[in-house]
């Protein structure tokens, strides 16, 4: 069925449940950035793939809101349907509660689906709706009417993470949990976000591509911890695992329920980021605490078993890349042919080879020539490219592991790189040293962080518009908050975080650079002005040389980058046979200072 047959059923049913605009998204239940097949409502409605982006359809106009991310891609898309792109990311576009205020009439009705969308959405929406006399209803999923084959609910199987890798046991979890729940006045914790439960609870699941969380909810008080999960996704081990931990299992759909037959003077901690609209309903007749999540903060902070097992995971994933890299320059240099796609397959296979992999930690960015300026370019069978010994080539990958999630990216030379090629890369490489290197005064934040980082690029008349880095999960989700680098953080970077710091440059048409380094923040020293951190490297991938304007970069920056080449190449020989530790030699010779 082609985008504008879509868009027509829809607007029948619309026409039938008096909606005079419906909104779309790929919002799911619990607001995960990766949502299974069930939930990419906005991707099978447009056609346009991605983590951003919602449609707005009334009954004779269609627009997609996404951000500058996705501006070609979406393009692509929506090309030959009647949905008009909207770049959110400009000056001056209006969001789409500000094109409905002034594009509809009073007493008109929008809809949207509350099962799936957030509670602070919503209630953003109905407000500004409420303001301009518009009526709301989001108890309609008329998406689900038309899409006659949508997938079911997925069912993968969940498993255990054992205590030796999480560094921490079920029941300790959950002590800490109530405590922080006693100190907060708080006497129940619905944990909406899938990632929190599979903390608490030292468990992985298999329902999403690239992500491992299942689909489930945990309602923790001081006396039960009520685990609302497909009975089929459990293993006996599971099973037997929850139960000794005094874990009672129930129905996925109970939740709503049982959320229903709380107690009026419950004091429920909640969210409104991460739980839906609907479920918000069934605990209004509860004291709803809207505040931080405590498993939030509680999983920001690794300890000290999770570092060491995430550094193996990284020195692992790194021989992996490695052994592509060998893999990808021997194969076109002998002349068989290279795509982004088989590139993608290879890379995934090399990971493969190390025990304890279980899949990619997001869908890679294979990237080459101008499609590495598209800053979340996925490509499939429809997009794929050749890859040829020519230009510069963009790969930013990683792995989930049993012991850890990886998340880098390299741009390396399929030819002679050109002069601006050099300058542009060099520079990008500058910032992320800047930051990498940096010490900072504890309650730094990330904005800070993100400026700093940006400053050769600025120098240089270079910029990015993406945030310059994210938090990384354990075994868990490639982009994991509270902390992020970017201008609109006000979060303070905590000792034991896991974060990227990865500036770009993109020069559309013609080619993207980035680079990418895990970090893990630590004490650097104290004294009678406070505490200061820094960042330990926990990437020891090799940096393309051939691409270095050696003029540009900092004297100390060429003798860390010379060093930090002589430990790649002692940490990854033994992973690596004769033909892989030849070429990881040549690719970290020094530069000449």
């Amino acid at each position: 069925m082609q985008t504008n047959q879509k868009i027509a059923l829809l607007r029948s049913e619309m026409a039938s449940a008096g909606i005079d605009a419906f909104i779309v998204s790929n919002a799911d239940p619990h607001h995960n950035e990766y949502v299974a097949d069930r939930w990419c409502c906005r991707e099978w409605l447009s056609g346009m793939k991605g983590s951003a982006g919602t449609v707005l359809v009334t009954a004779d106009w269609c627009g997609l809101w996404t951000d500058s991310r996705y501006y070609e891609i979406a393009l692509d898309a929506l090309e030959g349907s009647e949905i008009e792109l909207i770049r959110a990311s400009d000056i001056g576009v209006p969001t789409i509660d500000s094109w409905i205020k002034s594009n509809l009439k009073t007493s008109q009705t929008i809809g949207f689906n509350g099962a799936d969308t957030d509670l602070k959405q919503a209630r953003d929406w109905i407000k500004k709706f409420d303001q301009a006399n518009l009526k709301t209803r989001s108890d309609l999923d008329l998406i689900d009417i038309i899409w006659k084959d949508r997938p079911a609910a997925p069912k993968g199987e969940l498993f255990i993470v054992d205590d030796s890798y999480a560094g921490q046991t079920i029941e300790s979890k959950i002590s800490t949990v109530r405590q922080e729940m006693k100190s907060a006045g708080v006497e129940a914790y619905l944990l909406g976000r899938t990632d929190e439960s599979c903390w608490l609870l030292n468990f992985r699941g298999t329902d999403i591509t690239a992500a491992p969380t299942p689909y489930c909810f945990t309602l923790v008080t001081q006396d039960n911890v009520n685990f609302y999960i497909d009975a089929a996704k459990l293993t006996p081990q599971a099973k037997s695992k929850f139960e000794a931990a005094g874990v009672t299992i129930k129905d996925y759909n109970a939740v709503k329920t049982e959320l229903e037959q709380l107690n009026a003077s419950t004091r429920i901690l909640i969210s409104p980021n991460h739980i839906s609209y609907q479920l918000a309903e069934a605990v209004k007749h509860c004291m709803q605490i809207e505040s931080r999540l405590i498993v939030t903060d509680l999983k920001a902070v690794k300890n000290e078993t999770e570092v060491k097992h995430l550094k193996q995971a990284l020195i692992e994933d790194a021989a992996a890349i490695v052994k592509f890299y060998t893999w990808l320059y021997t194969s076109l240099r002998n002349g068989d042919p290279v795509t982004e796609l088989s590139a993608s397959h290879k890379l995934e296979a090399c990971r493969a080879e190390f025990e304890g992999y279980r899949h990619v930690s997001f869908d890679s960015i294979m990237g080459y020539g101008p499609d590495g300026a598209l800053n979340h370019y996925c490509v499939d069978e429809e997009s794929d490219k050749p890859v040829l010994l020519e230009n510069i080539f963009l790969i930013d990958s990683g792995g989930n592991f049993t012991h850890g999630t990886t998340d880098t990216t390299r741009t390396i030379p399929m030819g002679t790189p050109t002069q601006q090629q050099k300058e542009d890369y060099t520079v990008v490489l500058h910032s992320m040293l800047d930051l990498l290197l940096l010490e900072f005064a504890e309650d730094t934040t990330g904005a800070q962080l993100d400026g700093i980082c940006r400053q050769a690029l600025w120098r240089h008349g270079r910029n990015f518009k993406h945030g310059t880095g994210h938090g990384v999960g354990f075994g868990l989700e490639v982009h994991e908050g509270p902390q992020n680098i970017s201008g609109t953080s006000t979060e303070k970077m905590k000792l034991g975080m896991i974060s990227t710091i990865e500036p770009g440059c993109y020069r559309s048409g013609e080619h993207g650079i980035r680079i990418e380094n895990m970090v893990h923040t630590v004490i650097s020293r104290e004294n009678e002005f406070g505490k200061f951190f820094k960042f330990e490297n926990l990437t020891f991938c090799p940096i393309n040389t051939d691409l270095i304007e050696p003029s540009i970069l900092p004297k100390n920056q060429i003798e860390w980058l010379n060093n930090y080449h002589q430990e790649i190449i002692n940490k990854l020989s033994p992973y690596l046979n004769k033909e892989e530790q030849a070429w990881l030699t040549h690719e970290c010779r020094p530069i000449n200072q």
